[in-house]
Protein backbone atom coordinates (compact mmCIF):
# COMPACT_ATOMS: atom_id res chain seq x y z
CA UNK A 1 0.00 0.00 0.00
CA UNK A 2 1.87 3.29 -1.23
CA UNK A 3 1.53 6.68 -0.32
CA UNK A 4 -0.96 7.67 -3.28
CA UNK A 5 -3.05 4.32 -1.71
CA UNK A 6 -2.53 5.89 2.14
CA UNK A 7 -3.81 9.22 0.52
CA UNK A 8 -6.81 7.54 -0.96
CA UNK A 9 -7.91 6.17 2.03
CA UNK A 10 -7.40 8.98 4.24
CA UNK A 11 -9.72 10.82 1.64
CA UNK A 12 -12.38 8.23 2.14
CA UNK A 13 -12.17 8.54 5.95
CA UNK A 14 -13.25 12.18 6.08
CA UNK A 15 -15.78 12.08 3.05
CA UNK A 16 -17.22 9.41 5.63
CA UNK A 17 -16.84 12.06 8.53
CA UNK A 18 -13.91 9.81 10.44
CA UNK A 19 -12.19 13.02 11.17
CA UNK A 20 -10.01 11.81 14.57
CA UNK A 21 -9.71 8.59 13.12
CA UNK A 22 -8.03 9.85 10.06
CA UNK A 23 -6.44 11.78 11.98
CA UNK A 24 -5.17 8.63 14.10
CA UNK A 25 -4.45 6.94 11.19
CA UNK A 26 -2.36 8.70 9.00
CA UNK A 27 -0.48 11.52 10.87
CA UNK A 28 2.67 10.56 12.76
CA UNK A 29 3.38 11.61 16.32
CA UNK A 30 5.26 14.11 15.58
CA UNK A 31 3.46 15.71 12.79
CA UNK A 32 2.77 19.38 12.40
CA UNK A 33 -0.13 21.58 10.66
CA UNK A 34 0.33 25.14 9.66
CA UNK A 35 -2.74 27.19 8.74
CA UNK A 36 -3.20 29.98 6.40
CA UNK A 37 -4.24 32.22 9.76
CA UNK A 38 -0.91 31.82 11.14
CA UNK A 39 -1.53 29.14 13.24
CA UNK A 40 0.95 26.24 13.85
CA UNK A 41 0.26 22.98 15.59
CA UNK A 42 2.51 20.56 16.60
CA UNK A 43 2.67 16.90 18.04
CA UNK A 44 -0.32 14.48 17.19
CA UNK A 45 -1.81 15.04 20.39
CA UNK A 46 -2.12 18.61 19.92
CA UNK A 47 -4.02 17.98 16.70
CA UNK A 48 -6.00 15.47 17.79
CA UNK A 49 -7.11 17.86 20.50
CA UNK A 50 -7.88 21.06 18.49
CA UNK A 51 -9.44 18.39 15.22
CA UNK A 52 -11.84 17.79 18.51
CA UNK A 53 -12.17 21.01 19.82
CA UNK A 54 -13.71 22.38 16.34
CA UNK A 55 -15.87 19.10 15.85
CA UNK A 56 -17.59 20.10 18.72
CA UNK A 57 -18.84 23.51 16.96
CA UNK A 58 -20.46 21.53 13.88
CA UNK A 59 -24.29 21.07 14.27
CA UNK A 60 -24.13 19.24 10.84
CA UNK A 61 -22.02 18.56 7.89
CA UNK A 62 -23.96 19.21 4.51
CA UNK A 63 -20.90 18.58 2.20
CA UNK A 64 -17.36 16.75 2.73
CA UNK A 65 -16.06 16.91 -1.13
CA UNK A 66 -12.27 16.16 -2.65
CA UNK A 67 -12.34 17.97 -5.78
CA UNK A 68 -9.33 16.89 -6.81
CA UNK A 69 -6.46 14.95 -5.01
CA UNK A 70 -2.32 14.93 -6.30
CA UNK A 71 0.46 12.25 -5.41
CA UNK A 72 4.07 13.22 -6.52
CA UNK A 73 6.63 10.95 -4.57
CA UNK A 74 6.09 11.76 -0.70
CA UNK A 75 3.89 15.41 -1.45
CA UNK A 76 0.14 15.02 -1.53
CA UNK A 77 -2.63 17.86 -2.41
CA UNK A 78 -5.76 17.18 -1.95
CA UNK A 79 -8.63 20.11 -2.64
CA UNK A 80 -11.17 20.09 -0.47
CA UNK A 81 -14.57 21.79 -0.49
CA UNK A 82 -16.53 21.56 2.86
CA UNK A 83 -20.30 23.08 3.76
CA UNK A 84 -21.42 22.75 7.01
CA UNK A 85 -23.58 24.30 9.84
CA UNK A 86 -22.40 26.29 12.70
CA UNK A 87 -24.30 27.80 15.71
CA UNK A 88 -27.34 27.28 12.92
CA UNK A 89 -25.34 28.82 10.19
CA UNK A 90 -24.19 27.38 7.36
CA UNK A 91 -20.37 27.60 6.05
CA UNK A 92 -18.80 27.04 2.78
CA UNK A 93 -15.32 26.56 3.46
CA UNK A 94 -12.21 25.97 0.36
CA UNK A 95 -9.02 24.78 0.65
CA UNK A 96 -6.03 23.26 -0.21
CA UNK A 97 -3.93 20.77 2.01
CA UNK A 98 -0.65 20.48 1.14
CA UNK A 99 0.64 17.31 2.62
CA UNK A 100 4.28 15.86 3.13
CA UNK A 101 4.41 12.28 3.81
CA UNK A 102 7.78 9.82 5.58
CA UNK A 103 7.72 6.27 5.51
CA UNK A 104 6.98 3.80 3.37
CA UNK A 105 3.05 1.71 2.12
CA UNK A 106 0.62 0.56 5.40
CA UNK A 107 3.55 2.92 7.62
CA UNK A 108 3.67 5.98 5.80
CA UNK A 109 2.31 8.94 7.74
CA UNK A 110 2.00 12.31 6.99
CA UNK A 111 4.61 15.03 8.85
CA UNK A 112 3.70 18.24 7.89
CA UNK A 113 0.27 19.69 6.33
CA UNK A 114 0.34 22.77 5.02
CA UNK A 115 -3.33 24.52 4.76
CA UNK A 116 -4.06 26.83 1.88
CA UNK A 117 -7.77 28.47 2.34
CA UNK A 118 -9.83 30.36 -0.37
CA UNK A 119 -11.49 33.52 0.91
CA UNK A 120 -15.18 32.97 0.73
CA UNK A 121 -16.57 33.51 -2.76
CA UNK A 122 -13.36 33.63 -3.86
CA UNK A 123 -14.01 30.48 -6.26
CA UNK A 124 -16.52 29.35 -8.78
CA UNK A 125 -19.39 26.87 -7.46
Amino acid sequence: MGIRAQVDALVREVKAGHFVEAFEAHYADDASSHESTGINTFGKPALLAKERNFLTTVDKWDLIEAVGVLVDGRTAAIHWKFELTIGGKRVKLEEIALQQWSGDDANARIVREQYFTFPPGSTPR
